[in-house]
């Protein structure tokens, strides 16, 4: 019998300190290729425990929109179809189970669409738990999939190379050192015997033998904060930049070191305030303070098939707009459905006043992603999803949806 435990407390807060709330700055939310092997035992990481509730005690669970999440997980089950059984979703977060146990609710996923009785699927086929923690880090943000012009060619106005990997970048599967490391990969350059880190943004020069297309500079920095993005060459040539590799350097703020120097104000402290600034002060000024991010991403060029799928997240699947979430792969597992509660966005800048429920799937993570209560929510793609993801920034509640025969394994799990 599940543990009655009502969500909302400190949702109530943000309401009252949500007209304070500056928009968000653009983070860094890269969303790495990776995919997941994992722990035999179901139970949850160390850090948190699972608390049992039941539907009844999430808020809102009544007007949830459980579309998205059901695209999202549809795939999420097509993948695993194809992998064994025994094999564990997740290598880090072993509170998952292993695919057999998901496959029940996989196999039936077809009838519940046909019905149209989505969420009665989670209802029927799922149990809930609420992540409780003790740890600080609480945090909502969101990210987005830019479309931007460009150019095949280098133009005075496109005028910065879109970078493909360089030919003396070195990649490193971990996994052939070790299996535990399996499948992540880092990236540096050679030095004499050793393997070291590349350059930071600073020190990196793209030649044109080595670049998808060209843009504008801060089109191209801010699709390497996002980590992918469309670019429309023509009426019928729009490319996908897909994230291929990064230095490895860390992220830094543009708009934490404009708000410090002075440059900006909070209210400029967003995409659009960002942008302006770009453009007042010219492109020296602009490349001088886009190095604070020392962080650099390589894209690779890929065919967009389906204009209405997103990127690929780390599951290797397409990321569905307000059906994917990307966590932190140390504690949680890719595919596992889970409900936000938040104060989500309505419009660019439009916080709603009363918390709201996402019906969210694990599919991506980022380098800024770190945290057992710390989700990233892909919107979509273009300028209006990016303006929308742009102000999300705000605490939540994390539920945990997983197999119904799984309920007894993490209730008992201590942080």
């Amino acid at each position: 019998m599940a543990t009655r435990r009502c969500l909302g407390g400190l949702i109530g807060l943000t309401v009252l300190l949500s007209a304070c709330q500056p928009e968000r700055a653009p983070t860094d939310s890269d969303p790495t290729p990776t995919s997941e092997m994992t722990d035999p035992e179901p139970t949850a990481p160390p850090g948190f425990a699972l608390e049992p509730i039941s539907f009844a005690d999430v808020p809102g669970w009544e007007k949830t929109n459980p579309g998205p999440a059901i695209s999202a997980f549809a795939r999420t089950c097509e993948k695993w179809a194809a992998l064994p059984g025994d094999e564990p979703i997740s290598a880090r977060a072993g509170y998952g189970g292993r695919i057999e146990d998901w496959m029940p609710a996989c196999r039936i996923l077809p009838q519940y669409q046909e019905a149209g009785e989505l969420r009665r699927f989670f209802e029927d086929y799922f149990a809930p738990f609420i992540i409780s923690t003790e740890e600080e880090t609480n945090k909502l943000t969101g990210y987005y999939e830019p479309e931007i012009p460009g150019s095949r060619e280098q133009t005075p106005e496109f005028s910065e190379p879109i970078p493909a990997r360089p030919d003396d970048l070195i990649e490193v599967d971990l996994g052939l050192f070790d299996e535990a490391l399996s499948p992540r990969k880092i990236w540096g350059k050679v030095d004499g015997s050793q393997l070291t880190l590349y350059p930071e943004r600073s020190d990196i020069e793209t030649t044109s033998d080595h670049a998808i297309g060209y843009a504008t500079p801060a089109d191209v920095f801010f699709m390497q904060i996002q980590g992918s993005g469309r670019v429309r060459f023509g009426e019928d040539d729009v490319i996908r930049a897909a994230f291929d590799a990064h230095n490895h350097r860390p992220f830094g703020s543009l708009a934490n070191h404009l708000l410090e120097a002075g440059e900006i104000s909070r209210a400029e402290a967003g995409m659009s305030g960002l942008r302006a600034w770009i453009d007042r002060v010219g492109p020296e000024r602009a490349r001088e303070a886009m190095n604070i991010n020392s962080r650099f991403v390589w894209f690779r060029e890929i065919e967009v098939t389906d204009p209405s799928e997103g990127p690929a997240g780390a599951a290797g699947l397409p990321l569905t707009a307000m059906g994917s979430l990307a966590v932190d792969l140390n504690h949680h597992p890719l595919g596992v459905p889970m409900i936000v509660r938040s104060l989500i966005p309505s419009a660019p800048g439009r916080v709603d006043n009363a918390p709201s429920n996402l019906l969210l799937v694990s599919q991506d993570t980022g380098g800024a992603i770190t945290g057992i209560r710390r989700g990233d929510i892909f919107f979509g793609t273009g300028d209006g999803a990016g303006a929308i993801a742009g102000s999300m920034n705000q605490p939540g509640e994390f539920v945990v949806l997983l197999p119904q025969g799984l309920e007894r394994a993490p209730a008992g799990a201590a942080p």
